[in-house]
């Protein structure tokens, strides 16, 4: 009986990834787009609390990281459910991340510091968790750049090696995230764990395993 229910679900799941997929990339948009539709209608009914622009910082790195680490994820699924037909979700997820960041850092440099520029990049230099910051969202903003099809072209085989730097936004990020909470908090650490576990996988040890056990 065992055996039998395996082996049905194995074939409806093989027959079906491409049709989760189509089903699944308008949720990833809708899903990306939900909590800033929340952000603006608690700005609109004043339920961002006493610092509003300090809670509006928080969460749009919040959201810009956690959709970052869910298009982290796409490859290790890829791997670990035989689902080619899924890496459709890592560029639009992945650019929702971009814009959440490019907002978490115009909040920083229009509201906290009204575009005094000497002010800003001595608060990025002189602020380890800021620098970070900044050099996450670098990075970030110039992927979601080199992501249009124009650069795809031009680039060829070092789109792939320009792209890889995202691992690099990610572990920023999250070092960003830990140093700019109060000590203690431990949210930003499950972040980071998650980002460890999603970075093993470009390990080629990992990586054998995970398609062995396909």
């Amino acid at each position: 009986m065992k055996a039998w229910i395996l082996t049905k679900t194995s074939k409806y799941w093989k027959e079906n990834k491409r049709s989760l997929v189509k089903i699944l990339h308008p949720l990833a948009h809708i899903g990306s787009v939900i909590p800033f539709a929340v952000d603006l209608l608690d700005f609109w009914q004043n339920n961002l609390g006493a610092n509003p622009i300090l809670e509006i910082t928080h969460r749009t790195g919040r959201t810009a990281l956690t959709l970052l680490l869910i298009s982290l994820s796409v490859s290790p699924l890829r791997l670990l459910l035989n689902w080619p037909q899924i890496n459709k979700l890592r560029r639009p997820i992945g650019l929702y991340a971009s814009a959440y960041a490019a907002i978490h850092f115009g909040i920083f440099i229009i509201l906290d510091f009204n575009l005094q520029w000497g002010y800003i990049f001595q608060e990025i230099l002189n602020r380890k968790f800021i620098l970070f910051g900044f050099s996450a969202g670098v990075i970030l903003l110039l992927l979601a750049v080199t992501s249009l099809k124009v650069f795809l072209k031009k680039l060829g085989k070092r789109w792939k090696k320009l792209h890889r730097f995202v691992y690099a936004a990610g572990f920023l990020a999250a070092l960003h995230f830990i140093l700019a909470v109060k000590p203690g908090v431990l949210r930003p650490w499950y972040y980071a764990a998650i980002m460890l576990i999603l970075l093993s996988f470009r390990l080629p040890q990992v990586q054998s395993w995970a398609k062995e056990r396909v």
